[in-house]
């Protein structure tokens, strides 16, 4: 009895001796889960310090949209590394496999989410504008009836700015269709993207598991 333990211990250190590419598979799986996990938290820090303080309004939601959507990358990297990390295990394998479903189908979610706010980002950032511009030519027509000011000024000085008011206006609405329009399609394009990755990876990881299934149960059946 007292030989059997180091006789086993030195068995199982000439099986590992002679497979090193199983120790080197259980290394590198080691090795992915923690930067698996190291991506996935920091993920998570990154989100929780750009929501807080919470705000509100449509250009508070499209920030912290935008940002995730840049960021998704560091999400799929880390999922990815952590179900390799998990492969060999079939139970925690399925579990991340359903969580890249669940989460590939919320970013494929979110990617509308993020054109709609778009959307209405644009409409009220235009409308702005609009009622800026509005009010400062309604400010140049009460100084055109104006003794004092209309003393000083031709009349094709308020007509032209009139004109300046306008032309301003029309730019910056342009800039701000041109500007959200890029950031939305932007942020558009990471959710769906990565969304479609994880929806690939999970569909991926519950095949081997389902095939696996299918041949053990024939054997069984033999």
């Amino acid at each position: 009895m007292a030989d059997s333990y180091p006789l086993s211990r030195k068995v199982i250190d000439m099986v590992s001796a002679s497979n090193p590419l199983s120790s080197s598979l259980f290394s590198g799986q080691a090795i992915a889960r923690v930067v698996g996990l190291t991506c996935i938290f920091g993920f998570m820090a990154d989100m929780v310090a750009l929501t807080f303080p919470l705000g509100a309004g449509t250009a508070w939601r499209v920030g912290v949209l935008q940002q995730m959507g840049d960021r998704s990358i560091v999400l799929l990297i880390g999922i990815a590394l952590l179900l390799y990390s998990f492969w060999e295990n079939s139970s925690l394998r399925r579990t991340m496999s359903y969580l890249c479903l669940g989460v590939g189908a919320f970013f494929l979610l979110t990617c509308m989410l993020v054109v709609r706010e778009s959307f209405s980002l644009h409409s009220q950032t235009v409308n702005n504008i609009g009622t800026q511009a509005s009010q400062l030519q309604t400010q140049v027509e009460e100084s055109r009836s104006n003794p004092d000011i209309a003393a000083n000024a031709a009349p094709e000085d308020f007509t032209q700015a009139l004109q300046a008011i306008e032309t301003q206006a029309e730019t910056l609405k342009q800039n701000a269709r041109t500007s959200i329009t890029k950031v939305g399609l932007a942020s558009a394009s990471n959710f769906a993207v990565v969304g479609i990755g994880l929806l690939s990876l999970g569909r991926m990881a519950l095949g081997p598991v389902g095939r696996a299934g299918g041949r053990s149960a024939k054997t069984t059946r033999k």
